[in-house]
């Protein structure tokens, strides 16, 4: 009996995974009011009642794949922080963050369709889901920005604007300029670019002509 109910719940563990997965991609690839429990359900190879018994309904089930997406990121992003060095320079913590934006920006597609589909919506959850991130990342800029004398709020927006523009737009700009945002080579490029910029902020010259100015 009691292999029974493991097995029973080990399968309900799949399905449910297989659910998140499968919807994941609908979301991601349709939007959320071209997407069907029906589409998803097939998709994951399970009954069509299974997303709903799980998760209620689209939305909540919706609600549970941004929650998950963001919280790869939240993770990928505090795996940079924790990784750091406590002696490094504020140059080296930029490059930390940059690198490991970029670095999971560029394999986590999915990830990118959704909060840009959040993103063209009035108000969006994202915001509450982002606040963790944003935290941490402002913590771990403001040496740099307080060397470059910008605030590290505008350090953070700058970064992740530059870091994100080459894949929400992979399809759109980035073709006509012969550029493939996830070629490897483009992301170490892309990473050395913005490197190199925030090391021409932090500049002691630099600062001397901004407090002249």
């Amino acid at each position: 009996m009691a292999e029974r109910n493991a097995e029973r719940i080990r399968d309900a563990e799949r399905s449910k995974e297989a659910i998140l997965v499968a919807a994941e991609d609908c979301f991601a690839g349709l939007g959320f009011e071209s997407t069907s429990l029906q589409q998803i359900a097939e998709a994951a190879g399970v009954a069509r009642s299974t997303p709903a018994y799980f998760f209620r309904s689209k939305q909540d089930l919706y609600d549970a794949v941004l929650a998950r997406a963001v919280a790869r990121g939240q993770e990928a992003m505090a795996r940079a922080y924790a990784e750091g060095d406590a002696d490094r320079s504020a140059e080296e913590a930029v490059e930390s963050y940059v690198g490991a934006l970029l670095d999971f920006l560029g394999r986590d597609q999915n990830f990118v369709r959704l909060i840009q589909r959040e993103a063209l919506e009035d108000g969006s959850r994202v915001a509450e889901f982002f606040g963790r991130s944003v935290a941490e990342a402002v913590a771990a800029l403001a040496p740099a920005a307080e060397k470059a004398g910008i605030s590290p709020q505008r350090l953070v927006l700058d970064l992740a604007a530059l870091a994100w523009y080459p894949f929400a737009h992979e399809h759109t700009l980035l073709p006509a300029l012969g550029i493939k945002a996830r070629d490897p080579a483009f992301v170490d490029e892309q990473k050395q670019h913005l490197g190199d910029l925030v090391r021409a902020m932090t500049r002691p010259e630099r600062r001397t002509r901004r407090k002249r100015s």
